[in-house]
């Protein structure tokens, strides 16, 4: 069972840029088998159980998942940053793809320790306040 669906896409395209359309970047693409593929092999590697996860944990795993395939997309998107066409001139600021990537696979490193990591103390590691005393007083 796959943890993402192609109704997941444009939260990819929109981890790696805002602006990024389904023209620049393509749903087959993004579903193939180098990015989301590898994605959610990682995260089902991590945590077997991963696609039967409900409620909120289900939702740290598709965005774990998300931003894991961004950022294995973001290294190969081009580093275009301007185009001139006649009179009309366009410019931005370059993007480093390569520290994107690793900031949205720190940002699903956060995700998966949302699930994986235990967030209550276990009974066993908690002190003892009270117990029960031998002796005969209140008889």
């Amino acid at each position: 069972m796959s943890i993402l669906s192609s109704a997941d896409y444009p939260a990819i395209r929109a981890a790696l840029d805002v602006k990024l359309t389904a023209a620049a970047l393509p749903d087959a693409t993004i579903a193939l088998a180098i990015y989301l593929g590898a994605a959610e092999a990682e995260i089902v590697r991590r945590d077997p159980g991963a696609a039967s996860r409900t409620g909120a944990e289900l939702q740290h795993i598709k965005n774990a998942c998300v931003l894991l395939c961004a950022a294995l997309i973001a290294p190969a998107l081009p580093r275009l940053t301007g185009e001139e066409l006649g009179s009309y001139r366009y410019s931005q600021q370059a993007i480093d793809w390569t520290v994107r990537a690793a900031e949205l696979r720190m940002a699903a490193e956060r995700e998966l320790a949302a699930v994986l990591t235990p967030s209550t103390v276990a009974t066993a590691s908690r002190p003892t306040m009270f117990a029960v005393a031998a002796g005969g007083r209140g008889r």
